[in-house]
């Protein structure tokens, strides 16, 4: 009878061992993939993994993220009580159209992290394709 209460309770260790190390190890590895949590609740991952990317230009190709000198075109959305012009100079945004809480501009890929930090943006997404262009 010992032997068999032994054999449960190890598998119970053997369980619980399995579920503290999927817990532990299973979300820090989603965080290391994903980056900061406050850039990606702001950001889409394809948006995300091409700022994490090794080459975004290829990242860009492969992904149909269109790309102007180094530039990715995104909508931004701004808090209503800060002005759009003030990103317009901060980030060096170019193209850009600006209504209400919205901008649609060209920003460095290396700038969209600093962009997605700043406290006055809601969020930041690639614009709408429609029939393919």
């Amino acid at each position: 009878m010992t032997k068999v209460l032994r054999t449960r309770f190890n598998r119970w260790i053997e369980l619980i061992l399995v579920f503290f190390v999927a817990g532990c190890v299973f979300p820090l590895s989603c965080h290391r993939t994903q980056g900061n949590e406050a850039i990606a609740k702001k950001m889409p991952t394809i948006l995300l993994n091409l700022v994490n990317s090794n080459n975004p230009v290829n990242y860009a190709k492969g992904h149909d993220i269109a790309l102007k000198d180094g530039r990715v075109r995104v909508i931004i959305a701004v808090h209503t009580r800060f002005s759009s012009k003030d990103f317009l100079s901060k980030y060096d945004l170019t193209d850009y159209q600006s209504r209400e809480d919205l901008i649609t501009a060209y920003i460095s890929i290396d700038e969209l992290r600093r962009l997605c930090e700043d406290p006055a943006v809601i969020y930041v997404r690639l614009p709408v394709k429609l029939n393919g262009r």
